[in-house]
C-alpha cells in the first residue's frame, strides 16, 4: 500500500491526480486488478477520498482528503 501511494503522489498535482492504470500497476510490481484493490484499500483508510477508472481509456483517477491548515500561534490570523 506505501508503494501505490508513493507513486499516486509522484502523479498528483494539488489534491488530485490521473494516469494509465497499466502505468501505475507496472510502477507498483502489480497488476491492473491488485492495483485497483489496493486504490479500495488506500479510499477505506482515507489516504484516498475517491478513485475511478476509466475503461476506455485506461485511465485512473484520484482524489486527495482535503489538508486542512492550521496556523502557528505567531502568524496573524484573517478577519
Amino acid at each position: 500500500m506505501q508503494l501505490t501511494a508513493l507513486a499516486l503522489a509522484s502523479h498528483t498535482s494539488g489534491d488530485a491526480g490521473s494516469t494509465d492504470i497499466n502505468v501505475l500497476a507496472r510502477m507498483c510490481g502489480h497488476s491492473p486488478h491488485q492495483t485497483a484493490e489496493l486504490l479500495d484499500r488506500l479510499t477505506a483508510s482515507h489516504t484516498l477520498t475517491a478513485w475511478h477508472h476509466n475503461r476506455e481509456t485506461d485511465e485512473v483517477f484520484w482524489h486527495l482528503p482535503q489538508q486542512h491548515t492550521t496556523a502557528r500561534p505567531d502568524e496573524p490570523r484573517p478577519h
